[in-house]
């Protein structure tokens, strides 16, 4: 037997593929010592091996990318062992340090499922992999996350401390089924909600493309009357979002007694457009500022920095480039971004944009006014 050394291409990055399974920015190396046996001549177990590690590069970006939707911060080593066959091959994990099992699940499957090349089959080979963490995640796709319900309620957790690095916001995806209700809970952060399709509040209609700012410590109740609800939430502070990660409004239920305060809803009708933005809430004194903001295709946003705010954006059409402290990240209709304070970052629109556009503290905003 022969022990073969080739090297496949990064694997950790700091941020994930812009379509599965294109992959993202990599920070990282996967080194693959192969234990091939005789029978098929070398010069094809090499070419075999070359190609399926070359293939097996972006799927296994896919798969630090997706496990990156709980925590940014994966990095050590996995070494698999495959049983190749024609049919199904088997993988398991001989040796893992990234105590990720969301990434080791992913590998498994991966791995057992790939299509090898004929002279590899009834080979058993073992591919290490080594992991890097990046220092933050700026850009998640969504569709990478997952959705945990407890009742009519499901939440998924887009931006949080733990898979950003950032905990100045954190962003939530909601969806509530027909006739449920998050029941009457009070607010511990505020929180800034975008509605994709209508929905009741305290007992009153909202449309969709409303908006509602719910300050600290307000009380409120959404609930689907008229069908399923989507929303998009943001909380300033963010942190790690463990009780939504479960399925959890990170929210207590109203205690009987006293008058919180309530929410205050920003209509779109009452929004008002500055050039490229659409401002619904620009408060100097409070924490957030939210906006819809709207670039044609071609359009170019010279790199730029906020000195205190964190910015938040949550793509709802379109496509372009962002870069990110000098790294190109490609951005598309399913894509969350924050930008960290104090962080340079520009973009590049290769189609019409539309995203829901956070400031915390606010002030950046204001810039479209004075255009």
């Amino acid at each position: 037997m022969k022990r073969l050394w080739l090297v496949l291409a990064a694997c950790g990055h700091s941020a994930p593929p812009a379509a599965p399974p294109a992959p993202g920015p990599a920070h990282g190396s996967v080194a693959a010592a192969v234990t091939v046996d005789a029978g098929v001549s070398e010069d094809e177990k090499l070419a075999a091996i070359q190609k399926a590690m070359n293939d097996l590069k972006t799927a296994v970006q896919q798969c630090w990318a997706s496990a990156a939707t709980e925590r940014f911060d994966i990095e050590g080593d996995v070494t698999a062992q495959i049983e190749i066959a024609a049919d199904k091959s088997k993988a398991t994990i001989v040796h893992d340090t990234t105590k990720s099992p969301a990434l080791t699940g992913c590998l498994v499957e991966l791995l057992s499922q790939w299509k090898y090349a004929p002279p590899l089959y009834g080979q058993a080979i073992q591919l290490p992999f080594k992991f890097s963490a990046p220092d933050g995640q700026s850009v998640i796709d969504r569709r990478l996350v997952p959705f945990a319900g407890q009742g009519a309620v499901s939440v998924a957790v887009l931006l949080d401390e733990n898979n950003t690095g950032n905990s100045a916001v954190s962003m939530l995806a909601i969806k509530i089924a027909g006739n449920g209700t998050t029941g009457a809970r009070t607010a511990d952060r505020a929180e800034l909600w975008y509605f994709q399709s209508p929905a009741q509040v305290d007992g009153k209609p909202v449309a969709a493309g409303d908006m509602m700012f719910v300050p600290a410590h307000a009380a409120r109740e959404v609930a689907a009357s008229q069908g399923p609800v989507d929303a998009v939430v943001v909380i300033v502070p963010g942190g790690r979002e463990g009780a939504a990660r479960a399925g959890a409004l990170p929210t207590p239920p109203l205690v009987s007694g006293g008058k919180p305060a309530r929410p205050v809803m920003l209509p779109a009708s009452a929004a008002k457009t500055y050039g490229p933005a659409t401002i619904f809430l620009d408060d100097a004194k409070g924490p957030l500022a939210a906006s819809i903001l709207v670039l044609p295709k071609g359009a170019k946003v010279p790199e730029h920095v906020h000195a205190k705010e964190t910015e938040a954006l949550y793509v709802l059409a379109g496509a372009g480039t962002m870069t990110i402290a000098g790294t190109d990240v490609p951005i598309t209709s399913t894509s969350v971004v924050q930008v960290p304070a104090n962080t340079k970052h520009a973009f590049s629109a290769s189609d019409d944009v539309r995203a829901l556009q956070i400031y915390t503290p606010p002030g950046p905003e204001q810039r479209f006014k004075k255009k």
